[in-house]
């Protein structure tokens, strides 16, 4: 048993050092890119400084990048002094401002949206301080995430507990999306009769990276058999201002193998934005729930993309 669990100890470990070691590729490709762009469209524009400057592309000659700020008129920059440069997507063209793209756009709470990663980009979350979890694009269509608890470590104790999800997602429409995901569960110290558990996952999205809508069916594996009944997940975000958004991810799960039922459980929260970043602070809810948390369960996440 203690070489099983040192084998599969290393696999996680070489898993996450994996996902670490891409992470850090999208600074070298920015740092490597070529500047240019389409005369008048908007773009963001990052100095190596840490500086951000926006505004309708006008001229790229061989030294400098010349744009026209809404705020401060024409601006010229120097290429040697620009760390990357950006188009901005439509939907992040307001009015009043120009918001950064989300930085958090293809995950809920738990579960994910049929809207891809994009190639060589990923984060990393935090859930309530124990539980860790890495996501890394390799092309515009397939991710893989993975996680582990950290209580067992600190214990050392067991149960080891990990997950593995390798998600496919395509475009196949104008603000519509489809994909499919395969996550399994399992831990690295033997736990009774318990050999691991996944779920096979279907899921479609309809709306861009501020505002979304998923409906999804997972069908439950363990001990060699898939349930009969899916559960039913439906999901959604909608982006109220430049740093802030609306996020929820409700579950319709299956009484019992012999019951025609489900059992709903909720969620609802406030997503707080940075450029890179976001935190989630939001309740699970039910009937059952609110007769001893009437607000819910908390939940408190943190996301740091790359």
């Amino acid at each position: 048993m203690k070489s099983k669990i040192t084998y599969c100890s290393r696999i996680i470990r070489y898993f996450m050092f994996t996902l670490v070691v891409m992470s850090l590729m999208p600074e070298k490709v920015n740092a490597q890119q070529i500047l240019t762009g389409e005369l008048s469209k908007t773009y963001q524009i990052t100095l190596k400084d840490g500086s951000i400057v926006s505004g309708i592309l006008l001229s790229v000659t061989d030294k400098e990048v010349i744009i026209h700020s809404g705020t401060i008129g024409e601006v010229r920059l120097q290429k040697e002094n620009i760390k990357t440069m950006v188009p901005v997507s439509s939907i992040d063209e307001k009015k009043s401002e120009i918001w950064f793209a989300n930085p958090n756009p293809t995950k809920y709470l738990l579960g994910n949206s049929a809207i891809p990663l994009e190639k060589n980009s990923g984060y990393y979350q935090n859930t309530w301080i124990f539980v860790n979890s890495f996501s890394y694009a390799f092309t515009n269509n397939f991710s893989i995430s993975g996680g582990f608890e950290i209580i067992s470590l600190m214990a050392k104790e067991g149960p080891y507990a990990y997950y593995i999800n390798p998600k496919v997602s395509f475009k196949v429409a104008d603000n519509f999306y489809a994909g499919g995901s395969l996550l399994y569960a399992n831990t690295l110290r033997h736990i009774g009769d318990f050999g691991g558990l996944g779920t096979l996952n279907a899921f479609g999205t309809y709306g861009n990276k501020n505002n979304n809508i998923t409906g999804a069916l997972g069908w439950g594996w363990a001990n060699g058999n898939f349930s009969s009944k899916p559960v039913i997940t439906i999901s959604g975000m909608t982006r109220l201002s430049k740093r802030v958004a609306l996020v929820s991810e409700n579950w319709i799960v299956p009484a019992g193998a012999s019951s025609n039922s489900y059992y709903g459980i909720f969620s609802y929260g406030i997503r707080f934005l940075g450029e890179k970043t976001s935190i989630d602070l939001a309740f699970v809810n039910n009937p059952d729930i609110a007769k001893e948390m009437s607000i819910g369960i908390p939940w408190l996440d943190f996301v740091i993309n790359f």
